[in-house]
């Protein structure tokens, strides 16, 4: 049995015609490398954790101070502090059964219109094939958790969300929203220092493809870059050189450092 046979407990929903991105509502995110094997979670979730890393310190940053948070559903609003925010319910985390519930399977009766958001990554992840977007449940891991799901629906489906954890009462669990029509400042390119310490600190806490991760995380900042051989030059104000160097069937970073001058 593979891996997602004994992770996720519910078969994806079959689907007409060959799956991929082109099968169902739409094509990869803009900055997605050419190449990225969409059906892929390593892949995809690689894609995505360099713009959202950079667009969750940005709004952390914004609501510091803010720990008061009241969610109501029914408006469709999260209130932090004097600041509130239009949600969509992504879905929960239970610490009792040790699992994830996408929130299409609307066990709370949540209003449609907060679960348009989910409903939509659902419908790319049966395109793809993408199957942690496609089974209502599954198990928790370091792979498979509301932060990581959080971070690929908003991070490849919509351009102005961010999204917040909601711990529920106990420490039982803890529900997931996406934040929308967040300010443009959230989402500003970096400057180099700042895209060199983003991405020794994601390679040191998550599993990626280093090399989707690089150049997604780039082509979302906007920042020009070359290949040489195994070495990436990314043209920001000073250049910063990523070699990288072949492990297994991938490639990892083998060294990170800004440009002599």
């Amino acid at each position: 049995m593979s891996l997602f046979g004994n992770l996720f407990s519910k078969k994806p929903e079959p689907k007409g015609g060959a799956a991929g991105p082109k099968a169902g509502p739409g094509v990869p995110a803009g900055f997605f490398p050419e190449g990225v094997d969409m059906s892929n979670w390593d892949q995809v979730f690689s894609a995505c954790l360099g713009k959202m890393y950079t667009v969750q310190h940005a709004f952390l940053d914004q609501v510091r101070g803010e720990e008061n948070w009241y969610i109501d559903f029914e408006k469709g609003v999260l209130t932090l502090g004097k600041q509130q925010f239009r949600l969509q319910f992504l879905g929960s985390e239970s610490y009792v059964s040790n699992s994830w519930l996408w929130g299409w399977e609307n066990v709370n009766n949540f209003p449609n219109d907060v679960l348009g958001q989910v409903h939509i990554a659902r419908t790319y992840g049966q395109a793809w094939g993408l199957e942690p977007l496609i089974h209502a449940q599954c198990e928790l891991n370091d792979t498979f958790c509301g932060h990581n799901f959080a971070m690929v629906v908003c991070g490849a489906l919509a351009e102005d969300r961010c999204y917040y954890r909601c711990p529920t009462g106990g420490g039982q669990g803890a529900a997931f929203v996406a934040l929308c029509d967040m300010p443009k400042e959230l989402f500003t390119p970096v400057d180099g220092i700042t895209f060199i310490n983003s991405v020794s600190q994601c390679i040191q806490q998550f599993y990626l493809e280093h090399k989707i991760f690089v150049e997604a995380f780039l082509r979302w900042n906007k920042t020009p870059y070359d290949w040489s051989g195994d070495t990436l030059t990314a043209h920001f104000d000073t250049d910063v050189v990523v070699e990288f160097e072949q492990a297994g069937e991938n490639y990892r970073i083998k060294n990170l450092k800004a440009a002599a001058p």
